[in-house]
């Protein structure tokens, strides 16, 4: 099997990463792609580099909206556009390592009752250093119950099979944007299983300028609404643990200086997945050499936690 893979990439000006973005594309070793970019009324070089890329490879359409519409819209939009059964997201600032088309397909082909798979990232800021990383749950049961305290799939990991959703699914609600992802996961689990890979797949890109860092506390206040909703509206199922830290993350927000809201969220993030990180760590053992390779950083594994506490801002020699 050889299925048809869509990857959709939402652009919005993002010229400075979107070549080596698009290049993480081309070279996957699963070769079976359409590449679908729609620039959402950027207004530095993004739609010229599009075009360029074009040229080069014709797995690349290119689309633009007639002005700056959102990142939820233009998701939408793509997802229409898509023709492959499996769609890939992929964001226009971030590197996909060469097999993670390649490993998604064959977990989802091997999974047919599992609507959606992601997998584990590093961090890399403005300038490509790396920064950290993040872990996620493997398993559907411990995606439901880490959703309504943390994020539990990195959404430009994801990989959705399509034929488990409705034929006019509404994806995205763009007025949540930027936590219209969060949305969307509590929605999946009415279509099927939810998982993530052991291996990692991403470099996730973390700096000041990204959409989810603009308004710290404007996203964690839409993120306590979704919360809200997808108990009222969805079925969401929680414990009085999880919301108990909901709670409290709420009451932190609220007193919390902006500036100081995601690097104290990021650190209690990673003091509670210190466990998960490990084991996966242990996993990447009975991996290919490409897992091995990526994580031979890691061996002092203190030195990316010193990193990962908050986001480099200050300036390196």
């Amino acid at each position: 099997m050889n299925p048809l893979v869509s990857v959709v990439i939402p652009v919005y000006n993002a010229g400075k990463y979107l070549r080596a973005a698009l290049n993480s594309i081309l070279q996957q070793t699963y070769k079976n792609l359409e590449i679908i970019c729609v620039d959402d009324g950027s207004t530095d070089n993004s739609l010229k580099i599009l075009k360029e890329f074009q040229k080069y490879d014709p797995r690349i359409q290119v689309y633009k909206n007639n002005k700056n519409r959102g990142i939820g819209y233009t998701a939408n939009l793509l997802n229409k556009l898509a023709k492959g059964n499996y769609l890939a997201r992929m964001d226009a600032d971030d590197i996909s390592l060469l097999d993670r088309i390649e490993k998604q397909v064959k977990f989802l082909e091997n999974n047919p009752d599992t609507v959606a798979v992601g997998g584990q990232c590093v961090t890399i800021d403005e300038n490509n250093f790396i920064s950290g990383f993040k872990v996620f749950p493997l398993k559907h049961k411990d995606i439901y119950k880490m959703i309504f305290t943390a994020v539990p799939i990195q959404q430009p990991t994801m990989m959705i099979n399509r034929k488990l959703l409705p034929k006019n699914y509404q994806w995205y609600n763009n007025h949540l944007s930027p936590i219209d992802d969060l949305d969307f996961y509590f929605r999946l689990f009415s279509f099927g299983k939810l998982a993530n890979l052991p291996d990692f797949i991403l470099k996730y890109r973390e700096y000041l300028q990204s959409s989810s860092l603009k308004d710290p506390k404007r996203s964690f206040n839409l993120t306590f609404k979704v919360r809200k909703n997808a108990v009222k509206e969805y079925g969401y199922v929680t414990t009085l643990k999880a919301r108990i830290l909901n709670g409290l993350q709420y009451l932190a927000v609220t007193l919390l200086p902006t500036y100081s809201v995601f690097p104290i969220f990021r650190f209690f993030r990673r003091v509670a997945t210190k466990n998960l990180f490990d084991h996966i760590l242990t996993l990447q053992i009975h991996y290919p050499t490409s897992t091995k390779r990526l994580l031979s950083y890691q061996v002092i594994p203190q030195v990316i936690s010193q990193r990962a506490v908050v986001l480099s801002t200050h300036k390196r020699p």
